[in-house]
């Protein structure tokens, strides 16, 4: 007979909404009666009272907590333990105390400093590091940029991405994903892959592992990158005077090709001479070409100073660019309020991206140093004023993204650009679900994130030995790509792949053979293979359905 299982312990370290997601998520996968989940917070914190409403879980209020606390907390009978505190250095600290009192439980560790997460195994062999930051930019980043962007999926050695249907070859989609209507909630992970416009696809790999026609993506992005730049870089008055001066010159092609009866390549060769100042007059030709040619010389000699500018300008910017002083008008980028860890990872997205930036923060702080490195122009300045988004030249912008730790400064800040223009696109960093639902159906095209919501259940899932590749947001929801392990006498042991599919909650994309480096991913999977103790399914799964894939892929100890 079965048991139903082995008996989970979880116990999370933390005093924020991340904290309380995380709990949420533990108790909603949990199977009754076999999870016990424990939370260590400081005194009379903001989750508190929250966190004690939900059934189930023992809330212990602790200022500090130390070897007594954590005993007292069962770590030593701990299946997983999450240190969450915002504070780099206090969850090392409180990881070394609970890797000498429980060597063999799962540290999750939340720690924001890429380069620290990237050498923390030497301290911490066994944790899994998770950045907030990095889990939610993503999500703000699509956001901001529209929905044709691309997301990375890191599968290793299959490497895939979220993407717009079009555009891609049918043969290199793996499933789709979401169908958004134009009006209403998107449906998720429909059952018919040809109606979805937000699919899941492969990136072809050469025989030694490079990516197909990479030198020739590179290009393309560079080529985009330049043109972003230098569209960016030109102020609305510049740009209308050069398309003015540039009209007029292909008047003059045609005026000498139709009124100088001229052939077309002696026009063109004409207008090129006379615009650069280098044609030799010829007082003998026609009153109508003598016309034409002195106009084109005059046009000419308007363009040089023009180019002059704008080679200046692109030099000076270039010099200048991330100082203080400049913050010239751009127009066709993102504007990014707010430089904490957030705010930090999503100006990196974007200038990773070649997408052109202006970072806003109201203090000199780390933030802005990390941004100004990047060569992106940053203004110190109160993003609630409309001085302050007037010279980040917010009514031109692509978009407003808002990721401040301030709610009500996220939704001024968001009002104040609408103000400027009415169908900005707004994107804001908001803590209150409630105040976002209903943001997200009175100003229309605005999109309210949670961090969060984003990042929670990529640690709730770390806490049982759970990888969340990706996280993927469609409108208020979020899609979760997982690799989840069959445990030993797991529910879904010796059968297909295909059961695990639960239509519009749960889609399998492929099942890794085998383990370590040796682990092979069939993609799809065969339908006559059968899954065994040891194999991982890659699955596409809203927050539910992964709750439900867990319970069917745990293992189980029979009596």
């Amino acid at each position: 007979m079965t048991t139903g299982g082995f008996r989970e312990r979880f116990v999370v370290c933390g005093e924020d909404m991340l904290s309380l997601r995380m709990v949420e998520a533990l108790v909603r996968q949990a199977r009754r009666g076999t999870t016990d989940v424990v939370v260590l917070t400081a005194p009379g914190g903001a989750v508190v009272d929250r966190l004690r409403a939900i059934r189930g879980v023992e809330v212990v209020e602790v200022a500090e907590p130390d070897d007594e606390a954590f005993a007292a907390a069962g770590v030593d009978a701990a299946t997983s333990v999450a240190l969450v505190h915002r504070d780099d250095v206090v969850n090392i600290h409180r990881a070394l105390r609970v890797q000498e009192l429980a060597p063999a439980a799962r540290l999750v560790v939340r720690l924001h400093a890429p380069a620290l997460a990237g050498r923390i195994r030497m301290l911490l062999p066994h944790a899994t590091v998770l950045s907030v930051s990095a889990t939610a930019a993503p999500a703000f980043v699509t956001a901001a940029i529209g929905a044709s962007s691309r997301q990375d999926v890191d599968l290793p050695g299959h490497p895939m991405i979220v993407a717009d249907r079009d555009g891609l070859r049918p043969e290199r989609v793996v499933c789709g994903l979401a169908r958004r209507p134009d009006a209403g909630e998107p449906e998720l992970l429909p059952t018919d892959d040809t109606g979805a416009d937000l699919v899941l696809a492969r990136v072809p790999l050469h025989r030694e592992g490079r990516v197909v026609g990479h030198r020739r993506a590179i290009w393309r992005r560079v080529l985009a990158r330049m043109w972003r730049r230098a569209r960016a870089s030109m102020t609305r008055s510049l740009a209308q005077a050069t398309l003015g001066l540039i009209g007029l010159l292909v008047l003059g092609t045609v005026a000498f090709a139709t009124l100088a009866d001229l052939s077309w390549g002696d026009a063109i060769f004409l207008t090129v001479l006379d615009s650069a100042g280098a044609a030799d007059p010829d007082t003998h030709v026609s009153p109508v070409a003598r016309t034409i040619q002195a106009l084109v010389t005059v046009v000419g000699i308007a363009i040089i100073p023009l180019v002059t500018a704008v080679v200046v300008d692109a030099a000076v910017s270039a010099r200048f660019a991330g100082t203080p002083q400049r913050s010239r008008p751009r127009r066709g980028h993102v504007v990014v309020v707010g430089l904490g860890n957030v705010g930090v990872r999503v100006v990196e997205q974007l200038h990773e991206r070649g997408v052109p930036v202006v970072a806003v923060d109201d203090v000199e702080g780390p933030g802005v140093t990390q941004v100004r490195r990047l060569g992106v122009p940053v203004i110190v300045g109160d993003s609630t004023r409309q001085s302050t988004l007037d010279a980040a030249s917010v009514a031109d912008c692509r978009a407003l993204v808002a990721v401040g730790r301030d709610d009500v400064a996220n939704l001024e800040t968001g009002l104040v650009g609408r103000s400027l223009r009415a169908r900005l696109r707004v994107v804001l960093r908001l803590r209150d679900d409630d105040l976002a639902r209903r943001l997200d159906r009175t100003l229309e095209v605005a999109v309210s994130r949670s961090v969060s919501f984003l990042a929670a259940p990529a640690f709730a899932a770390a806490m049982r030995e759970h990888q969340v590749v990706a996280t993927v947001p469609v409108g208020r929801s979020v899609l979760l790509l997982a690799d989840v392990p069959i445990g030993r006498s797991a529910l879904l042991a010796g059968l297909a792949a295909s059961v695990a599919e639960i239509e519009g909650e749960v889609r399998v994309v492929g099942v890794y053979r085998g383990s370590g480096e040796d682990a092979v991913l069939e993609c799809p999977p065969r339908p006559q293979r059968r899954l065994k103790v040891g194999d991982r399914l890659v699955v596409a799964a809203t927050r539910n359905g992964l709750v439900d894939v867990h319970a069917r892929c745990a293992a189980r100890i029979s009596s």
